[in-house]
């Protein structure tokens, strides 16, 4: 009992000491205050460059701990990259090796940088997307342009920081010789920011520094004459006119157009060669792009594509014979990585006075070239500095020496009284006036030393230290002779490292635009409607037996077509959506309903297809057709549009009016609503592709309750309209006297019905035993067709061909048969064919 006791008093101890330890905050506020922090992190200590090296923290650990720890030069032997990561993950980086490996292998990638700053031995992945070996498998070693980042840390030129765990040092940043940010660029996404910097040829910006160097205040158009644009590892063409890039340069961001860059092949005329390809873009999922468009048929003009890559990109595409290599192209560059858009970003991390955080910002071309040689006289005022206080060091021990040399028999003496090193030092510093650092290093010289040529190479020594310090005191004097070394340099890196351009600039160019239609293989095919609206295409059918369909479903409309044509659906509202044949999915199955293609109004369904495709149009031309013109739109008593002359008077009998503007070319398409409504129109003007919501051609009757399009027909002219009506009535009149219209229009009276009735369907005829099938209420069927009932004018009410009764159109029971594919020819034999033998859709 005692021991529990103790134990439950110990615990609640132990929850009052971390109770006084903790503190109660609300949760919104600990939420903002570590989200915060983390933002900071990313931002200061993860994803942005630095403006004065161009590097992110983890690529300064990797080069800093392979020149600092691990002694791993330019030119000196490889070493494991597992070494390497391990040693920077230990001491620097305690974030995951694979981050750090990641961007090692990206630092060692030609077509990564624009000059690698780690040599790679063994399998760095490639250009096509392969990843690289595991970092037990790769070596590694410092490449000569890296060491000119790192070479100058021996002489305290940049600020060193503690590490994570405080056990050892790092500099914040490099003392790089070059503009290692613009050169190689850089690209990271932190929390609320992003960077993307392009890489640049090393001459350019070289040449730009020293542009700045002579009028720090050149404005940005005479730096843009040297730096002319970014310069990819993997070249490219950059299509940005000098205007666009100019303002690139000006704001620190904006979009290169990029272009892979392509040319003949030098043995087989029908093939092009694409020899590189825009930054960033894995090759071997170019190359699969291409070949699945190839596979598709969307590219008619390429047979194939091959990878014959080695060191250099060489992408050869074979062209069908006679094709346009133009259009290929052209269609690859829109819809393939062959052409993208390279977003700019120049921003990244300022140093901050007072602080070791620096301070993200976007910045133009001239603030980064200004910071970097501000940052260079940092590091060369620096490096003097040192340089000189090692000098003066080293003077003050000569001067000791040439004291004591002058004297050497009395220090000699007075060393070999003395109880030791420790007595010595004082006695000699008493003596002489030798300061303590001065009296140990004579003690600590060795006695070969005491020669003559020893004590004159020390005077020769310190007349040479003391002439340098002189210099270098006159250096850190004058600020003009300090840029004139940083010039000097800048010459000999942009010399020794520099190398030509790789990316070409040209002006853009007129675009290479090409009509739709050339991306089409022009293929035949069958057309297949049907009457639920369900569309599809097929190479070949035995009978429209055969053709699968939806159950419930029939076919009502088939066509012989060419891809590249088009085809017009009608609908019951009054509206044309016209699509190409191409659009239509190719399949033996049920195919697609129309609406996926158009944006169908609810309950609308289709009463009318007529493709253009020349073989599927009414041979018009056989037909004489009476000179007319145009008719104008005005409304007749009864509210039908009726023809009229120029002041508005209605023409007699819709004859066409003399002085009215001319009709427009045949062949026309006629429409009849339930109304009575009859018009024409031209079909021409919907050859056209519409757009989801269609073309608006023939106005419904307000006035008549639920009035819709019956049916809609191509007529070449010659034929009569065989109608009929619900309530019984039938009427035939000329397609002549229908007028044609240039608009959507409501059209002239076909027939005047009773109220409550309504027109259920018409053919076009110009045979005799043509027309419209109907079956009465009994179960009759009858044929509405001239040789039966007269032709007159339009606008009558019809024959009553029942006292009582109504009419309703036959519905057929077996199609039509198709013709052959070899008997289809021109004109009106390849017409659309419908399953009902009469002609009905409805």
């Amino acid at each position: 009992m005692a021991k529990r006791n103790r134990r439950g008093n110990q615990d609640r101890e132990t929850r009052a000491r971390r109770s006084s330890l903790t503190e109660d905050v609300p949760l919104a506020e600990a939420t903002r205050s570590r989200y915060l922090n983390y933002a900071l992190s990313v931002i200061t200590s993860r994803a942005l460059p630095d403006v004065r090296d161009g590097l992110k923290p983890v690529q300064r650990r990797i080069l800093y701990a392979m020149w600092a720890d691990l002694h791993i030069s330019s030119d000196g032997r490889f070493m494991k990259c597992a070494a390497v990561v391990g040693e920077v993950m230990k001491t620097y980086h305690p974030h995951g090796d694979q981050s750090i490996y990641d961007a090692l292998v990206r630092m060692a990638q030609p077509f990564s940088l624009r000059q690698p700053l780690i040599e790679g031995y063994g399998n760095f992945g490639s250009i096509d997307g392969d990843p690289p070996a595991a970092f037990r498998y790769t070596e590694c070693r410092l490449t000569p342009i890296s060491e000119t980042l790192l070479s100058e840390l021996r002489e305290q030129t940049v600020t060193l920081r503690p590490n994570y765990s405080a056990q050892a040092f790092e500099p914040e940043v490099l003392p790089a010789q070059f503009p290692n940010l613009l050169v190689n660029g850089a690209s990271g996404i932190a929390v609320g920011m992003a960077t993307n910097i392009p890489p640049h040829n090393l001459k350019e910006v070289c040449n730009a520094l020293l542009v700045l160097l002579d009028n720090r205040e050149a404005p940005l158009e005479k730096l843009t004459k040297h730096v002319i644009g970014p310069d990819f590892p993997t070249g490219g063409v950059i299509l940005n006119t000098a205007a666009e890039l100019h303002k690139i340069y000006a704001t620190g961001q904006g979009s290169i157009k990029l272009r892979g860059t392509y040319e003949p092949h030098p043995d087989r005329p029908n093939s092009i060669v694409v020899s590189s390809i825009p930054y960033g873009i894995e090759k071997d999922a170019l190359v699969g792009r291409i070949g699945e468009l190839i596979g598709k048929g969307t590219v008619p003009q390429l047979i194939n594509v091959k990878d014959l890559s080695t060191d250099d990109v060489r992408i050869v595409l074979d062209l069908k014979p006679g094709s346009n290599a133009e259009a290929a192209l052209a269609y690859l560059f829109k819809n393939t990585p062959l052409q993208v858009n390279y977003g700019v970003n120049l921003t990244c991390l300022l140093p901050a006075e007072g602080t070791e955080v620096a301070v993200p910002a976007r910045l133009d071309l001239k603030s980064i070239l200004q910071h970097f040689l501000d940052f260079r006289m940092e590091v060369v005022t620096r490096r003097l500095q040192y340089e000189l206080r090692n000098l003066l060091d080293r003077i003050h021990i000569l001067e000791g020496f040439a004291i004591v040399f002058n004297n050497l028999d009395e220090a000699i003496r007075i060393i070999r009284d003395s109880d030791g090193k420790a007595d010595a030092a004082p006695k000699l510093i008493a003596r002489f006036d030798l300061s303590p650092i001065q009296a140990d290093a004579v003690l600590e010289t060795k006695l070969y030393r005491l020669g003559k040529l020893e004590i004159n190479d020390i005077l020769a020594e310190l007349a040479a230290k003391r002439t340098r310090a002189a210099e270098l005191q006159k250096l850190l004097d004058d600020e003009p002779a300090r840029w004139a070394i940083i010039r000097d340099e800048l010459k000999q890196i942009s010399k020794t490292y520099g190398d030509p351009r790789r990316t070409r600039i040209e002006a853009p160019s007129a675009p290479m635009e090409f009509r739709e239609e050339d991306y089409i293989v022009d293929e035949d095919s069958w057309v297949i409607v049907t009457r639920e609206g369900w569309t599809k295409r097929q190479r070949s059918f035995t009978d429209v037996a055969s053709i699968r369909v939806r159950d419930d479903d029939q076919v009502g409309w088939i066509y012989r077509a060419r891809a590249r044509q088009t085809i017009t659906f009608f609908t019951d509202r009054g509206v044309a959506y016209t699509l190409r044949v191409n659009d239509i999915p190719l399949t033996t199955g049920h195919g697609d309903p129309i609406q996926k293609q158009f944006a169908f109004e609810d309950q609308e369904h289709i009463v009318g297809v007529v493709c253009h495709d020349p073989r599927c149009l009414p041979d018009y031309t056989k037909h004489v057709q009476t000179p007319a013109r145009l008719v104008q739109r005005t409304l007749d008593a009864d509210g039908d549009d009726a023809p009229a002359d120029r002041n508005g008077h209605a023409a007699v009998n819709g004859d066409a009016l003399a002085n009215g503007p001319a009709l427009p070319p045949p062949p026309y398409v006629v429409v009849l609503t339930a109304g009575g409504k009859v018009l024409r129109f031209a079909l021409g003007s919907l050859a056209a592709i519409s757009t989801r919501k269609g073309r608006l051609v023939a106005r419904l009757d307000p006035s008549f309750e639920d009035d819709l399009v019956v049916r809609v027909e191509a007529t070449d002219g010659s034929e009569n309209v065989c109608l009929a009506t619900k309530a019984a009535r039938v009427l035939i009149f000329p397609i002549t006297e229908a007028n044609v219209v240039a608009g959507p229009a409501r059209g002239v009276a076909a027939i005047k019905l009773d109220s409550k009735d309504r027109v259920i369907g018409f053919v076009l005829a110009n045979k005799k035993r043509e027309g419209l099938a109907v079956r009465t209420n009994r179960g009759a069927t009858q044929i509405v067709r001239a040789t039966k009932y007269p032709v007159t004018g339009r606008g009558g009410r019809g024959y009553a061909i029942l006292q009582r009764g109504s009419l309703e159109c036959v519905l057929p029971e077996e199609a039509e048969p198709i013709p052959p594919v070899d008997q289809v020819g021109e004109g009106a034999e390849g017409r659309g064919k419908s399953e009902d033998p009469s002609g009905s859709q409805d």
